[in-house]
């Protein structure tokens, strides 16, 4: 098994005994239990499926309500418009892009329903399989054309600052993770938070599916 340095990522989502050493897939129990499903409601081709093409995404959690375009990336101080290239997303085959693609065009994006204890940024075990077969997918030759921007979500209780600062921790913890089992550059990963101002359903703005990271794919030269 091929051996993984988790190092700064781990440290910073404060897991015990781990952080600042050299892991393997097997040291963090992500082995399947038998007997195995064929395949999870969650696998990694409906994620791969749903980021290439989001307009026939079946899956409830991957399915993003909440849509932007570079122009919305730009104005949160992601990434200057200059380093912007839209034209990757017709050329990466992401379904309803143009090699044309405009500033205004949205952005491939997944929903992902990251679990954490209340009031916590800290990744729990049990949702490192989730996050290690988005790493897989992320570092293919598909996706090598695009930035990873998570956006931490939050629903609408309490106070709307304290949210944002907690839905900004739990999508940096979700991005160093990723980081460091992807062995991507930290330079294609940011993070930021929403707190509860993109709620997935505003009918229900108190619910638990509103809590969650999104992923958002950002072209660039």
């Amino acid at each position: 098994m091929k051996r993984l340095l988790l190092g700064a990522a781990l440290a910073a989502m404060a897991v015990p005994a781990l952080a600042q050493s050299t892991m393997t897939l097997d040291d963090l129990d992500l082995k399947p239990k038998a007997p195995v499903a064929a395949k999870p409601a969650g696998s990694s081709s409906e994620m791969e499926k749903c980021l290439l093409d989001q307009a026939s995404c079946q899956n409830a959690e991957f399915k993003s309500s909440a849509s932007f375009s570079v122009d919305d990336v730009v104005n949160l101080g992601i990434i200057d418009r200059e380093e912007v290239k839209p034209a990757a997303l017709g050329e990466a085959g992401m379904a309803g892009a143009s090699g044309g693609a405009s500033a205004a065009m949205t952005l491939p994006s997944i929903d992902m329903e990251i679990l954490f204890d209340y009031d916590s940024a800290t990744l729990r075990p049990d949702q490192y399989a989730k996050l290690v077969q988005l790493s897989e997918i992320l570092k293919g030759d598909k996706f090598s054309a695009f930035r990873f921007l998570f956006l931490g979500h939050s629903d609408a209780k309490g106070d709307p600052d304290y949210n944002r600062n907690l839905s900004q921790k739990r999508a940096e913890a979700v991005s160093a993770f990723v980081e460091g089992i992807s062995g991507l550059s930290g330079g294609r990963l940011a993070a930021t938070g929403l707190g509860a101002t993109k709620l997935k359903d505003a009918g229900d703005p108190f619910g638990a599916q509103n809590r969650r990271v999104q992923l958002v794919l950002i072209p660039v030269k």
